[in-house]
């Protein structure tokens, strides 16, 4: 669950003007919502905050029922990790293996060695990938590196998972399976924020949706 109330957000000094202006947008827990706005309508930017890697300019920003702006950083590190980011670019580490890249949220959970070997091995075998465990990203398809880090994004069960254009480098049967999993998640708890420019994924999976518009919210629920 986040709530933002007023929340506007500047570009860095060598940019002019606002990736968004005083929006306000309330989403409750296990809600599953699409973010959506052509480019530059400031998605990423609000994708950014909810996820704790930029900080508002104004405004109030409650994530996962923590007042984020008055927040210490200890506070902040350990509410990262109740979030799962799948990222446009994958952002996974290169020197690691995809095994070691979707384990890492679970050591960073200082989870058992034994959990963490059955939590990954079966996840990675529902993305289909269960025979690529030691390969480096580098060495996998497009494809397969969003696979990884969708799972990398949900092995942990985040109570807040933030994904930008998940099904980009998915086939239809990928992406449906994704979808699948995305509101089984919501179902057990999770609020799940989606941006996507697939129109058609959007008609195909009817849900709320945030709606952005040069920085400016015009349409929520």
């Amino acid at each position: 669950m986040f709530r933002l109330q007023d929340v506007s957000y500047l570009y860095p000094a060598a940019q002019k003007g606002a990736a968004l202006n005083h929006v306000s947008v309330a989403v409750a827990q296990g809600e599953f919502r699409w973010l959506l706005g052509p480019s530059g309508a400031g998605k990423s930017s609000l994708l950014r905050i909810l996820a704790l890697e930029a900080r508002a300019s104004s405004g109030m920003v409650d994530v996962l029922g923590v007042p984020v702006m008055q927040a210490r950083r200890g506070v902040i590190a350990r509410l990262r990790q109740r979030i799962g980011v799948v990222y446009q670019d994958f952002r996974l580490l290169d020197d690691l293996s995809a095994f070691d890249n979707v384990a890492l949220p679970l050591r960073l959970q200082m989870r058992p060695e034994s959990e963490i070997r059955h939590e990954v091995n079966a996840i990675m075998k529902w993305v289909g990938l269960g025979s690529r465990l030691d390969a480096l990203p580098p060495q996998l398809s497009g494809g397969e590196q969003q696979r990884v880090a969708i799972a990398r994004a949900v092995i942990h069960r985040p109570a807040l998972l933030l994904a930008d254009e998940p099904t980009n480098a998915l086939d239809d049967r990928q992406a449906t399976r994704l979808m699948t999993m995305f509101h089984r998640l919501a179902e057990l708890g999770t609020t799940i924020v989606v941006a996507t420019h697939n129109d058609a994924l959007v008609r195909k999976y009817p849900a709320h949706a945030i709606e952005l518009m040069q920085g400016y919210l015009v349409q929520e629920g």
